[in-house]
């Protein structure tokens, strides 16, 4: 566990250890909510990146997104579908 300090304007730094992990960049959208009397944050992905890592993970070795959208038209599931679903876990 990592301890963080909250600025006079609600702000906290992750440690670079976390952001490496989940790949969380400059920009990146988090969803914050509150769980088991604490904070939980899960970054957003936008439906680009979940295409390129569906296609890195199941076939396409650019993730080229125009490839990634021709291998994900064979996804027996919605991609807008999986995307909420994600967000939701």
């Amino acid at each position: 566990m990592k301890t963080v300090k909250v600025t006079s304007k609600g702000q906290i730094t992750l440690p670079s250890e976390l952001r490496n992990k989940l790949n969380i960049e400059e920009g990146t959208y988090l969803d914050a909510s509150i769980f088991q009397n604490g904070i939980l944050l899960k970054p957003v992905r936008d439906e680009n990146q979940l295409v390129k890592e569906y296609c890195q993970k199941y076939g396409s070795e650019s993730g080229n997104l125009n490839e990634a959208r021709e291998i994900l038209k064979k996804v027996p599931f919605s991609l807008s579908e999986r995307s909420a679903a994600l967000r939701e876990e």
